[in-house]
């Protein structure tokens, strides 16, 4: 995959040829690298300048101020956070949607506690995230639709899991320039606990994704090219159709890298149920050369969970990768 595939996402709205032919292409993509890139998309050019810059101008702000919005004050898993490690060498601001109406009170499931609002920086920060997260959630579904279309799930089958709203997730990433004489990763390899992830990358690059054979290819950044990545819920519903892609960031040398990764996902309450059968034959996995971090083993048999439970288990639990000996 030396190039990955760039779709026209004005297809998704365009009558039957076209749509067809953007529906076969997006789930061609997603099944042989679970990766694409997305152009058209319909999210306005100023909104998401407006978000890299935002990004960019929180981060340039003094420790203190962002240690005001640490996550460790939240009670729901919100706000920021620094990783120097030797997986992580990042600072991230954490946002999700906001549905303070599903806090957690006593009687409630413990993934309630999820539930809630976010600490904003200030109004005029809140107004611009919340736009772009509605903007880039009615994006999502939209692939979600079509990529239902591919596996022959009815119209809207992802929106329809549950009356409660998606719980999406933003993160905003600072990558610090590595030490001298270092190749950091800025975020090790993994794949993401989602349905899809769509990202909004700055100029700076350091993304890579894996391909089947396990070779590392560079995703140069594109202006208002957003990249798209299958994650392990689709992955597990599609029954091992639809791939989770491998990805990491390898650090800046010379100056931060800004993204802003928007993970598509379910509902708290709903169940991820893999389908009986998929719509056809999957290709084997070949061996994993490195340890890839994923919340299931690739490849392994799953049986029907409550999202909302399974994203508790990586939070509030700290149950963040399958494999015990992996300490991020």
């Amino acid at each position: 995959m030396p190039h990955p595939v760039t779709l026209d996402a004005a297809g998704i709205a365009a009558g039957a040829p076209a749509r067809a032919a953007f529906v076969r292409g997006l789930g061609t993509a997603c099944r042989d690298e679970g990766f694409l890139l997305l152009q058209n998309h319909g999210i306005p050019a100023e909104l998401w300048r407006a978000v890299l810059a935002d990004a960019a101008a929180f981060f340039a702000r003094p420790a203190a101020d962002k240690e005001r919005l640490h996550i460790r004050r939240s009670t729901n898993h919100r706000g920021f956070s620094r990783m120097q490690n030797s997986r992580d060498w990042r600072e991230q601001l954490h946002f999700a949607a906001e549905w303070p109406e599903g806090e957690w009170s006593p009687g409630k499931p413990d993934h309630y506690r999820l539930a809630g609002g976010n600490p904003w920086p200030d109004a005029a920060f809140a107004s611009t995230l919340l736009r772009y997260m509605a903007a880039v959630q009615g994006l999502g579904f939209l692939l979600l639709d079509a990529l239902g279309e591919c596996l022959g799930l009815p119209p809207r089958h992802f929106e329809r899991l549950s009356d409660e709203p998606p719980y999406l997730l933003l993160k905003l990433i600072s990558y610090h320039v590595q030490p001298a004489r270092s190749q950091r990763n800025g975020v090790a390899a993994h794949c993401d606990w989602s349905w899809i992830t769509i990202l909004l990358q700055d100029s700076t690059g350091g993304l890579e994704v894996q391909d089947r054979n396990g070779e590392w290819w560079p995703v140069p950044p594109q202006p208002g090219i957003l990249a798209v990545n299958v994650g392990e819920l689709l992955e597990i519903q599609s029954r091992g159709h639809f791939r989770a892609a491998p990805h990491r960031v390898i650090s800046p040398a010379t100056r931060q890298r800004v993204s802003v990764p928007a993970f598509i996902n379910p509902p708290l309450d709903a169940r991820i149920e893999p389908l009986v059968t998929p719509p056809a034959p999957i290709a084997p996995h070949a061996p994993e050369k490195e340890h890839i971090h994923r919340v299931v083993p690739q490849g392994a048999a799953c049986e029907a969970f409550v999202f909302g439970e399974s994203e508790w288990r990586r939070k509030g639990l700290g149950g963040w990768c399958h494999d015990p000996r992996c300490l991020s």
